[in-house]
């Protein structure tokens, strides 16, 4: 029996339409994952490592993440408007792109990304976990239910929260560089 490559699985799930997915259990991916927005993808499998991006973005089916994923570089699942939280110990070496995720409740304490993090849009969002650090930009842009954000957030370049209604201060010790918000 032929053992499958990476782009035959990909393709395998995609003609599935996303059924699959578990093809890749314990897989390492050498460079970038990418399934499509049609494929009806509720999980990834256990065990699965990427060396590159992660990008599932309009995969409106899927829940969550599996708490041993390690992505190399990008996480993208902007506008996975199912996905509820991401896994503990969570950590992202470049930018975690998460806009439009309308069922985002929870991010995981301690989450570090090494570049930007884009929240705009996750309207289910009520806070932020306590030891995030962004590197450069943190977007929370229309996040209409964020109430506070923790004491001990740390933003490198800028905190970007516009039409944040809910929000209602801002701690005095956070530590950003640089601040804009309409609304407080």
């Amino acid at each position: 029996m032929k053992k499958l490559s990476i782009h035959d699985k990909m393709e395998l799930v995609r003609e599935s339409d996303g059924l699959l997915i578990d093809v890749f259990e314990g897989e390492t991916v050498s460079g970038d994952l990418t399934l499509w927005s049609r494929d009806p993808i509720t999980h990834l499998p256990k065990g699965l490592k990427i060396t590159g991006d992660l990008d599932l973005q309009g995969c409106s089916s899927l829940t969550h993440l599996p708490d041993d994923l390690s992505v190399g570089r990008n996480i993208l699942l902007a506008n996975c408007t199912s996905l509820t939280h991401l896994p503990n110990n969570l950590k992202v070496r470049g930018h975690l792109d998460l806009h439009l995720c309308t069922s985002l409740v929870c991010l995981p304490e301690n989450l570090e990304v090494g570049s930007w993090l884009d929240l705009a849009n996750c309207t289910s969002l009520t806070s932020l976990p306590r030891g995030l650090k962004v590197k450069t930009h943190l977007w929370v842009e229309g996040c209409t239910s964020l109430t506070h954000l923790p004491d001990d957030l740390e933003v490198g370049d800028a905190l970007h929260c516009y039409d944040c209604n809910s929000l209602k201060n801002v701690p005095e010790n956070i530590e950003i560089d640089w601040f804009k918000n309409r609304n407080i």
